[in-house]
């Protein structure tokens, strides 16, 4: 199996970031959201950077029978599913029976440099991911 690596960081032009300075109330339902490159994949930092040092956190909304395609990360993820279900591949290829499901409530972690890949197959998912930067997504091609 021959596979070709891309490195590209996603950065999204005016995208919010909130600097903690205080203790903090966000309301996820009321957060603007940014569309990403990924068709029906919407995102929000809430504290920190992408691209600076420490942790982040960012809120992301799948569109229902939208999917992540394969991809990695030079670092760990931490990903809670506040709503629907969440089905997350391991690998390169699309396989919908290879996926492990994660419903909401469920917190999913993945190792740094694992390739994967995420689908909204039932309904909207929302998650809570925990990161730490910089961070960079490396897509993955067959």
């Amino acid at each position: 199996m021959t596979f070709f690596r891309t490195t590209a960081m996603i950065t999204v032009a005016a995208m919010p970031t909130v600097l903690i300075a205080e203790v903090s109330k966000l309301s996820l339902t009321e957060m603007p959201l940014n569309q990403t490159p990924i068709e029906g994949v919407s995102s929000a930092i809430m504290s920190g950077a992408m691209d600076a040092e420490g942790a982040f956190g960012a809120n992301a909304i799948m569109k229902a029978c939208s999917i992540f395609p394969p991809h990695s990360h030079p670092n760990a993820r931490m990903s809670l599913v506040v709503e629907d279900t969440m089905y997350l591949g391991v690998g390169t290829s699309i396989d919908p029976d290879a996926e492990q499901v994660f419903e909401a409530g469920t917190v999913v972690l993945t190792p740094e440099g694992v390739p994967h890949r995420m689908a909204a197959r039932d309904g909207d998912v929302q998650m809570l991911e925990i990161r730490t930067g910089p961070t960079t997504t490396d897509w993955t091609n067959e």
